[in-house]
């Protein structure tokens, strides 16, 4: 199954005659012509327009003409023709960028919300947080909050750690703490979390 590719898309067909045909000589012959747009397309959405594409053709020999090997004469009428009528790229052409556009928006305003609240999240700790640490290089676990006072955060260590960050996520069930406890005051885990010890926060 081809995922993407170049396409076409008729923009207008019309015809025109009493023109010159360069392959079988005559001088007033019937033309037809078609413009036509080329986009490349991803997953079957118009990512980007490509070149126009002209054909002419011929209805006394059948003999198609491209682009420059248009005919002057059929060239100077197509020409006028676009004076009259301009052919422009369609904005359709460009939806695969608009939606790439506004997912990387969508993204960007999510992650700076995640952030707020996560910062959120550190500076008003409670019962049952998750924090996701990074203590060594490439050394990835969790720590659980279990009280919290004025001053300090009482926290269960996660006796599993993992070399991966995407697998932080799956060692956090109840059978993955044991009864190692630790202390932070307050001001301790801002910092962590400022210097990226501390990678991200949940709550339930």
């Amino acid at each position: 199954m081809i995922f993407w590719g170049i396409k076409s898309k008729t923009l207008r067909e019309g015809s025109f005659n009493d023109v010159h045909c360069e392959y079988c000589n005559e001088t007033e012959t019937y033309m037809e012509y078609t413009f036509i747009q080329k986009y490349f397309h991803l997953y079957f959405i118009p990512l980007f327009p490509l070149r126009k594409k002209t054909v002419v053709y011929c209805d006394d020999c059948g003999v198609e003409y491209y682009n420059r090997k248009i005919p002057k004469e059929a060239a100077k009428k197509l020409n006028h023709i676009q004076d009259r009528f301009p052919i422009r790229t369609p904005i359709w052409t460009f939806s695969g960028l608009f939606i790439i556009t506004l997912f990387f928006c969508w993204a960007f305003y999510q992650s700076d919300k995640h952030e707020v609240v996560e910062g959120d999240y550190v500076k008003n700790p409670k019962k049952g947080d998750v924090y996701y640490t990074e203590f060594k290089p490439l050394l990835y676990s969790t720590l659980r909050i279990d009280k919290v006072d004025k001053n300090n955060i009482y926290f269960t260590y996660n006796d599993t750690s993992v070399i991966k960050y995407t697998k932080v996520f799956f060692i956090t069930g109840d059978k993955y703490y044991s009864d190692k406890k630790g202390i932070f005051t307050r001001q301790k885990l801002e910092r962590l979390y400022k210097k990226d010890s501390i990678i991200s926060v949940t709550r339930k």
